[in-house]
């Protein structure tokens, strides 16, 4: 049955035009909390319930998995289970972000370790022995937080000369100019 269920609501995903990694994302998440459901022995027939949920967001931080982690597996099961609801595969919505997303408190995330004054001044020195395209890519990085992901798929067409003005394709397909 499972199977079944998953293979529609991956057809439902690619219908509502979402993007190949987060599809498989959301289903790998799917998978592992299915996978967990079938180790602790709960009942086949029932696909999600708050009561799996809250066993399962335990057991995740048990086994020490990030918040960012946790809250991406929130993030997908409650997709899930809105499909379901939709789907009238389930009585209820079981899982809501504003509820279930671990908070974290402002400051405790991880250090981002950052370039320093000196490290930025060495970089910039290297980099003006470096070719046009490589200034370009030196500068885009160091001043502008693009993502290498972002970087590498920016093409010539995104360019505006004119306007002086770049389009990159970020995380998700979002557009920023």
């Amino acid at each position: 049955m499972i199977g079944n269920v998953l293979a529609s609501f991956k057809q439902w995903l690619i219908e509502d035009g979402k993007a190949v990694a987060t599809i498989e994302s959301y289903l790998n998440d799917i998978r592992k909390f299915n996978a967990y459901l079938v180790e602790k022995d709960c009942d086949p027939d029932v696909l999600i319930s708050r009561f799996y949920f809250i066993s399962y967001m335990k057991h995740l931080e048990s086994e020490g998995m990030s918040v960012s982690t946790r809250n991406k597996k929130v993030n997908s099961l409650k997709v899930y289970n809105d499909w379901l609801f939709k789907n009238r595969l389930v009585e209820n919505i079981f899982i809501s972000i504003k509820r279930d997303k671990v908070k974290v408190a402002h400051g405790s995330e991880a250090d981002v370790s950052v370039l320093n004054d000196q490290q930025v001044e060495q970089f910039l020195f290297h980099l003006e022995k470096e070719t046009q395209r490589n200034k370009l890519i030196g500068y885009l990085l160091l001043y502008t937080g693009i993502r290498v992901s972002e970087l590498v798929n920016i093409k010539i067409s995104d360019v505006y000369q004119l306007t002086s003005h770049l389009t990159v394709r970020g995380k998700g397909g979002k557009i920023i100019i």
